[in-house]
Parts: structure tokens; C-alpha cells; sequence
């Protein structure tokens, strides 16, 4: 395998060039102004060179070369043709190039090309003088009707145009569109961009501009009168909401109708929406000026509802009104929306393969959903789940009873979740903003875990909000109440080595747990569809448990055990408090993308119990961690490798830091590369006899740090992902020199994983 990778890449790149053709080696731009966004720039060169995976490698023409005959590729979508070198798309190229500086402000640019040809190759260098931007130095307004002015003025501070920045055309495109808004907003309805134009006066020198925004009013449509005529203001009379299956062939003025509040709702079957809900979703209201964000929020609010497969509104003109109290107000409509709803009841079967801490597994079940439980749009989720996995044995030694010969791991359970489309009570349900499409939910699991070691019983209750922020990137959850009880029962042999171990925090976290948490998370996501955008992801997610039942312990007086802590039902009920973050950047391009991840956790048991639970607490290693390590083998800090060589009992933390940094390319269509480097660990908060050098301590932090590297394959099947990701540990903070750089090749570890890891 290695030699066919060897031979592709040195496949001589010019083996299909024509005598009389060149190849195009390498296209490069030159430019002496680092304000310019380069990347930018080379999207408007026409003629670009074969991929290279790394910078470096011609994998795709390497194929192309070695398998093709006569002219036609055995591979493709793989292999690559080499691009043969025109003259005409360089001067096109350098053409575009020009034509863009020009709309980013630098009308003084100068770009010229230089090719070097060596053989039968060349390489193109465009070399690209910005000369300096025109600046905005003055903005004022044209506005030929005085009664918009006001409006688009008070509105001047959400401009795209800046003083004492650059004339962009891209910026004056935007303020066009930003200005026909605001006026849509305030009922011109009729308004379009094209009412706006802009004025530049390059007069004043230095390089400097004064823009004058210019709002035009209407012309006649008599062409012998070449006078305007002002915008007219939209009022909305009457709002009409039609539901039906399917619309075609159908008279909707034949359908049943109800009123609600001034809306009509007219349906060709029985109404299964509540009318409070449908008038709730709609914010365009009779009586009112049209708007613009009550029409976008109508669309939006509908779509979210997940009841109805389109939303269509439109607007019919009734007669001018000419008694109208404004005289603004010229034009009256009727707004029709036009509903074509979903099936509101559904069963399916689910089947996906897990990664769970880089333990490999599938999981099924039979799912019951209703979309419109108490018919304004509650969405009721019942799951019967099951999974098999292969998990990570805690207790090396023993012996395991294996399911169908592979998996370990048994799981099975029902989950019931009801999401309701607004804040229940104590929050308003119409006070609070249709556009954050607040939610309340509601869940209830039921989950039996048997693997090697131990059985688990869990039983959870969940009651919490979760919302939009008006930034629609950011999301806002909120679980004010979260019951957990686990109840766990050993197996013999593992309850044996946990009391050799004679570590309080282990015994501790291998007991019988009751859980009483709050929590919030915040998440800021900015991905678009646009697979070439680069973009960022952040979640911070606080949580405090054990606090409520405390205090009301210690107000009650209530007698504590012989441990020194509260129980209920005869459990010591957990009490700390957990606060992390993960921040992703991914660098994106057409075929590879460069991505970087910080992640942080910090969990502090206090209170009632001095350790945190084992479902709490951090671990290393694993297929979406530091992959040279196996999940859980991975400190705490520079634990010797003498305590953990066979057991995985000690290594979990408090603490946990990991950054990653991967290199993601395309080898074809379905499989993916990467290169990688991870590093982190985790550690305890404080020193532990029984695990010396666990705890996180500044002076031997870079000492506690593991470093791994490797490369990976994925396969990518669009709606599914299978990763194989071979790592090799860099640094081993467990190793007899913790502080010395070894790549440790021979004895990679290779991890198995569904999606991507981060």
C-alpha cells in the first residue's frame, strides 16, 4: 500500500501534456496590501492548478495519470485531468481581479501577471498594486418625500456605510436592501430597492468621498407627465388563514370557517389546531400597517411549529381607500395564508450506530411521535430504546460473557419527552418573544445498563425551557429541575478489586447515587450551507446539584447518616458544581479544512458528598478525545504508569483540558483524510495519597500534558460518517521521562468512531 502511494505521487505530473501545451504548475497572487482578503481574491482567478493534499501532494492527477488510457480515467471522480495552461482565462483572471479592488474602493489598483515557464510547465504569478482606498468622508440624505425621511434617518445608526471607512459596492448593495426594509417595516409595502440609488462625489480629493443616499419617489405611469408621485403606506384589513391537504382544484371559499380575535380560518376538514395557537403563529394582524418583520416572523413561527409542509402567504389589493383618517395610507390588503399541514401521528423504527467515548455499538428502537398532542402543536416523543456496544473494561482482569461474540454492553429502556411550544407558567406565554420560539420541555427515562463490571438502573425526570436568542446563532437552554437516581449493583469480582483499592473517591463513585441538578447551556453556532465559509462553535454549560435538598435539609434539622451526609431514600444524594466550555474554528475550503478546539471542564464536589458521581466526572483518550490513548487510559495528571497499567478504576478527574488542532482533505467523493494532533489530560483537584501526582498543579502542568498524533480515513456517505482514526501517543505524561518528545509509531492505537469527532 505504501509503495502505490509513493508511485502515485510521484507520478510525472506533464505524462497527458501536449507537446504544444503547457502545464499549469502553479497560479499564485502577489498583492502589498494585507487589508485585502487574499482568499477572496483567488476566487476570482479563472484558471486554478490541480489539487494538492497538504499543500504538496497531486494525489487526484497522481490517479488520473496512473490509470488512465487513452484519454479516458478508470477512476472517475477521482482522478484529475491536469490543467492544461490558457493565456485568455489570465487575462480574464487578471481582468476580474481588477474589476473587484475597484468594488472594494481601490479604483487606483494595478494588477499585472508574469509567467515563468520551465519545460513544459508554467507557473503564474499575479502581482497586484491596491494603490489606496477611497474613504467615506461625509453621508447625507436625498429623500424626495419628507415624510420618509425621519424614518430612514432614525434608522441611520444600523447603516452599513461608515464614516472614515472604505466605498464598498458590496456595503451600498446592502445599505440599498437595509433601506428597502425599514420602509417595508413601516408599512410601504410597494417599496423596492430600486426607489434607492447613491450618489458619489470624488471631487473633494484626498481620495476622500462624500455619498449621498438618494430615495426617489414613484414616477406616473402616464408618460406624458414625467412628475412622481409619493409612496403610499399599506394597510392590512382583514387576515386569512386556509388549511388543506392539498389546494388544487379546490374553492376556498367553500370551506368551514371560524373567528378568532379578527382571523379567519377557513379548512376543508375538521380543525385539529386550537385557534389560539394558529392566531398565536400569526403576527400580522387586521387593522394594522403592514410589516415587514410581522411577515417574516409569520413564516418563521408556522415552520418552527413542525405542523404544516408549507407556509405560503400572499396579498391581494381590495379598492383604494380614499376616506382613510392618513392620507398616507393608499392602498388596503388582504393577507391570505395558506397552510398545507403534516400527518400529526407517525411510528418508525430507528437504527444507528454509536460512539460513545470512542465505544463502538448500535442502537435501536421503535418510536412513537404526535406532533399535536393537545392540539396547539405539543409534540409527544415515545422511545422504546435498546443498544448493544463494546465498551472499555474498567476491571481488566475478569472475565466477560459477550453478546453475538462482540459487544459487552447491554442497554434498554423507554424515554418520554414532551416539548410544548411556549413557556408554561411562571413565564407569560404571550409576553415573552415569538421570536426567541421558546419551548418548554418535558422528559422522563427509563434505562437498564448491564455491562462486565456492574448493572445500573436509571431513572430521570427533566423539566426545562430552551429558546432563541434574537441572533439566531445562539441558543439558550435552561433545566431548572433534573432528578437522577442511579442505583448500581457490582459484580462480585469488581467490588472486590474497588475495596483493595481502599480509595474513598473510588468506592464513593461506584455507590448508589440520587442526583438534584440544575443546569444551563449556551450555545453560539454560526454554520451555514455554505461549505466554504469558515465558521465558529461554542458551547458553555453550567450545572449545581444537591443545593435545594441541602437546604432544605439543614432547615429541617433533618438527622445525617453515619457518613456525616443527608440521604434520601436511603441515598447520599450528590451536591457539586460543573462548569466547561468547548470552542471549535473551522477553516474552510472547496476541499479541505483546517479545524481547531479548545475544550475545558471543571467539576467541584462539596457539601454533602466529597466526590463526584462517575456520570459527572471527566475521562481522557478515546476515539473524540486524545486518540493515541484508549478511552479511560489516560491519567489523571502523571499518574505512573505502574498504578494503571491493568486498571481503569482510578483514572477519571475533575478536571479536564484537551486542544486539537486537524487537517480534513478530500480524496474523492466517499473517503475523506486527515492529519492530526491532539493534546490535554485530566487531573483531581486535590492530591489523593492513593494517586500521587493527580492533582493539577502550575509548576508540573506542561509535565501533566500528553501529546498525540496520527492520520485518519473516513468514509463519508452524507447522511453518515464511519471514521478510522490511527494515533500515536507524542508525549506520555506516565512515562518514566514525562517531559521527552517520542513518537511512539510502533505501538499506535487505532480508533473506530461514527461522525466526526468534533
Amino acid at each position: 500500500m505504501g509503495s502505490f502511494v509513493v508511485f502515485i505521487f510521484a507520478c510525472n505530473p506533464t505524462k497527458h501534456i501536449k507537446p504544444d501545451e503547457l502545464f499549469l504548475q502553479s497560479s499564485s497572487i502577489k498583492i502589498n496590501n494585507r487589508k485585502v482578503d487574499k482568499d477572496e481574491l483567488k476566487s476570482f482567478v479563472k484558471q486554478k492548478p490541480n489539487r494538492k493534499i497538504l499543500g504538496v501532494f497531486r494525489y487526484h492527477l497522481g490517479i488520473f495519470n496512473a490509470f488512465n488510457k487513452k484519454g479516458t480515467s478508470d477512476f472517475r471522480g477521482i482522478g484529475e485531468e491536469p490543467v492544461v495552461y490558457d493565456s485568455l482565462l489570465t487575462v480574464k483572471s487578471a481582468t476580474q481581479l481588477g474589476l473587484y479592488l475597484k468594488n472594494k474602493s481601490y479604483f487606483d489598483n494595478k494588477v499585472t501577471y508574469t509567467t515563468k515557464i520551465h519545460k513544459n510547465k508554467v507557473k503564474v504569478k499575479y502581482t497586484i498594486e491596491t494603490g489606496e482606498p477611497y474613504i467615506v468622508k461625509w453621508i447625507d440624505y436625498q429623500i424626495e418625500d419628507p415624510t420618509l425621511r425621519p424614518i430612514v434617518v432614525m434608522k441611520h445608526y444600523r447603516s452599513f456605510i461608515k464614516k472614515n471607512k472604505p466605498l464598498d459596492m458590496d456595503v451600498l448593495e446592502n445599505e440599498r436592501q437595509r433601506i428597502r426594509d425599514v420602509l417595508k417595516d413601516e408599512g410601504y409595502f410597494y417599496f423596492t430597492k430600486d426607489y434607492v440609488k447613491f450618489k458619489i462625489d470624488t471631487t473633494i480629493g484626498n481620495k476622500e468621498v462624500n455619498v449621498y443616499i438618494q430615495v426617489e419617489n414613484k414616477e406616473k405611469n402616464d408618460i406624458s407627465d414625467s412628475s412622481s408621485i409619493v409612496h403610499e403606506k399599506s394597510l392590512v384589513s382583514k387576515v386569512n388563514v386556509y388549511l388543506s391537504p392539498d389546494f388544487i382544484n379546490k374553492n376556498i371559499h367553500d370551506f368551514d370557517t371560524t373567528s378568532y380575535n379578527g382571523l379567519k380560518i377557513a379548512h376543508d376538514y375538521k380543525l385539529i389546531y386550537k385557534p389560539k395557537m394558529i392566531n398565536h403563529a400569526v403576527n400580522i394582524k387586521p387593522n394594522k400597517l403592514y410589516a415587514l418583520e410581522d411577515q417574516q416572523n409569520t413564516y418563521k413561527y408556522f415552520s418552527e411549529l413542525g405542523l404544516f409542509r408549507t407556509v405560503n402567504i400572499q396579498y391581494d389589493k381590495e379598492n383604494e381607500s380614499n376616506s382613510s383618517a392618513n392620507d398616507s395610507i393608499k392602498s388596503v390588503l388582504i393577507t391570505n395564508i395558506f397552510l398545507t399541514p403534516q400527518k400529526i401521528k407517525s411510528t418508525s423504527i430507528e437504527a444507528t450506530g454509536t460512539n460513545s467515548g470512542g465505544n463502538l455499538g448500535v442502537k435501536g428502537g421503535i418510536v412513537f411521535l404526535h406532533k399535536n398532542l393537545f392540539h396547539s402543536g405539543e409534540r409527544l416523543t415515545i422511545r422504546l430504546n435498546g443498544g448493544l456496544e463494546v465498551q472499555q473494561l474498567i476491571n481488566q482482569p475478569q472475565k466477560e460473557q459477550l453478546i453475538f461474540g462482540v459487544f459487552n454492553t447491554f442497554e434498554f429502556g423507554p424515554e418520554v419527552n414532551l416539548e410544548i411550544p411556549r413557556f408554561l407558567l411562571p413565564i407569560s406565554f404571550e409576553k415573552f418573544s415569538k421570536n426567541s420560539n421558546p419551548k418548554t420541555s418535558i422528559n422522563y427515562i427509563l434505562n437498564y445498563q448491564n455491562r462486565p463490571e456492574y448493572e445500573r438502573n436509571l431513572t430521570q425526570f427533566s423539566f426545562g425551557y430552551f429558546w432563541n436568542a434574537k441572533n439566531k446563532y445562539k441558543k439558550h437552554f435552561l433545566n431548572p429541575f433534573t432528578v437522577s437516581l442511579i442505583k448500581i449493583n457490582l459484580t462480585e469480582q469488581f467490588k472486590t478489586r474497588i475495596e483493595q483499592e481502599n480509595n474513598p473517591f473510588i468506592i464513593s463513585s461506584f455507590t448508589d447515587h440520587l442526583i438534584s441538578a440544575s443546569n444551563y447551556t449556551y450555545i453560539y453556532n454560526n454554520q451555514t450551507t455554505n461549505k466554504t465559509r469558515n465558521f465558529k462553535f461554542f458551547r458553555f454549560n453550567t450545572e449545581f446539584a444537591g443545593n435545594t435538598l441541602w437546604l432544605s435539609d439543614v432547615m429541617l434539622n433533618t438527622p445525617k447518616n453515619e457518613k456525616g451526609g443527608f440521604e434520601y431514600f436511603s441515598i447520599q444524594y450528590a451536591q457539586y458544581m460543573k462548569f466547561d466550555f468547548d470552542y471549535r474554528y473551522y477553516n474552510q475550503t472547496p476541499f479541505s479544512a483546517l479545524v481547531s478546539r479548545i475544550a475545558f471542564g471543571i467539576g467541584r464536589p462539596y457539601g454533602n458528598l466529597n466526590v463526584l458521581p462517575f456520570e459527572k466526572s471527566y475521562f481522557g483518550g478515546g476515539a473524540n478525545g486524545i486518540r493515541a490513548w484508549q478511552a479511560r487510559t489516560l491519567g489523571p495528571g502523571s499518574l505512573p504508569d505502574s498504578l494503571i497499567s491493568t486498571q481503569f478504576v482510578n483514572q477519571i478527574g475533575e478536571i479536564k483540558i484537551e486542544g486539537n488542532l486537524e487537517y480534513r482533505f478530500d480524496i474523492t467523493k466517499l473517503f475523506k483524510g486527515a492529519i492530526f494532533v491532539d493534546a490535554g489530560n485530566i487531573w483531581i483537584t486535590r492530591p489523593d495519597e492513593q494517586r500521587p501526582n493527580a492533582e493539577i498543579r502550575l509548576n508540573k502542568f506542561w509535565q501533566d500534558l500528553a501529546f498525540g498524533t496520527g492520520i485518519g480515513l473516513r468514509l463519508d456517505f452524507g447522511f453518515f460518517l464511519f471514521r478510522f482514526d490511527l494515533a500515536a501517543k507524542l508525549k506520555d505524561p506516565a512515562a518514566l521521562n514525562p517531559n521527552e518528545f517520542s513518537l511512539q509509531w510502533k505501538t499506535p492505537n487505532l480508533n473506530l468512531g461514527i461522525g466526526y469527532p468534533f
